[in-house]
């Protein structure tokens, strides 16, 4: 049997063990300041930059903003709750839903992170576009227990996009109204008349811009007789010859005559072949001719 040391602890010994623990604890300590100061030349930056870092301790439901976030949200951090539901109330109400559908996903179906754009809404009601990435911390199990990420305010560049866009809207306008205008362009010949020259192939849809463009002339001019002169038209199929005859109809059910002038004999001899009805046309050699008609026509 050992027979127990009943000594008295030495107090020098405490003592340096003491002393030795408390270097411990402050090289710790130190080691924890120096990781801090290590990245905290990165937050300053990120700021400076305009890019807001942030992290969401999901158990405590505490988030945490660097000063880069308050400024892109526009609040100060005395009136920020600090916790999930306070970043929602920020978030715009019709662009909430999808965020919170994105962090859902990360709980859900263990989405690693998202990267999204929505709208926020400051304290001053003022709407933002930011763009948010936020990517996820596991524990053993696979189970978040922390967000993080980066907020970025991308509302001039929203804006810029939307004025370069409406640009873009307007130059695509402008060519189309060109290409209308040329496509099927309106000649008015008196108060009752007025003539269309067509150029070119007569696709479907430069068919469709006619007869859009001749009824709207028609109406608008009260017109009574119509000239449509295809010396310009180098060849007739059936698209071709189906499409003058869906502006014939169209016009004459407004009330208009129509008269076709200008006719080649290779167009003729097609129409023929393809077998044509053209009770709906009065035909003229050319648009001299035409014109002549259109004037008979007006004195009765």
């Amino acid at each position: 049997m050992t027979k127990q040391d009943d000594s008295p602890l030495d107090p020098a010994d405490e003592l340096g063990r003491a002393k030795r623990r408390i270097a411990e604890l402050e090289a710790e300590l130190a080691a924890a300041n120096a990781r801090r100061n290590d990245t905290r030349w990165v937050l300053d930056a990120l700021d400076k930059a305009g890019i807001g870092a942030w992290e969401w301790d999901i158990p405590r439901d505490v988030v945490t903003w660097t000063d880069g976030v308050l400024v892109v949200y526009g609040i100060d951090r005395a009136t920020f709750t600090g916790d999930y539901a306070g970043v929602l109330r920020h978030v715009h109400p019709e662009d909430r839903p999808m965020l919170k559908e994105r962090v859902d996903r990360v709980f859900r179906v263990a989405d690693p992170g998202y990267d999204i754009e929505h709208r926020i809404v400051t304290a001053k009601g003022e709407t933002r576009w930011v763009r948010a990435h936020g990517f996820s911390y596991r524990d053993e199990s696979g189970k978040p227990y922390r967000l993080a990420g980066l907020v970025l305010d991308i509302t001039e560049q929203r804006r810029e996009q939307a004025e370069k866009e409406a640009i873009q809207q307007q130059i695509i306008d402008a060519q189309r109204e060109s290409l209308r205008q040329l496509g099927a362009p309106i000649i008015p010949l008196a108060t009752n008349a007025l003539a269309m020259p067509l150029v070119g192939t007569l696709t479907p849809e430069r068919a469709t811009l006619v007869t859009e463009t001749l009824l709207h002339a028609v109406t608008e001019r009260a017109a009574e007789h119509v000239i449509l002169d295809v010396t310009g038209v180098p060849a007739v199929d059936h698209e071709v010859a189906d499409g003058l005859l869906r502006v014939a109809q169209a016009v004459r059910l407004l009330g208009a005559e129509v008269a076709l002038t200008g006719m080649q004999p290779a167009v003729a001899q097609a129409l023929v072949e393809l077998g044509v009805d053209m009770s709906a046309f009065v035909t003229r050699a050319d648009l001299q001719s035409g014109i002549a008609w259109a004037s008979r026509r007006a004195r009765r």
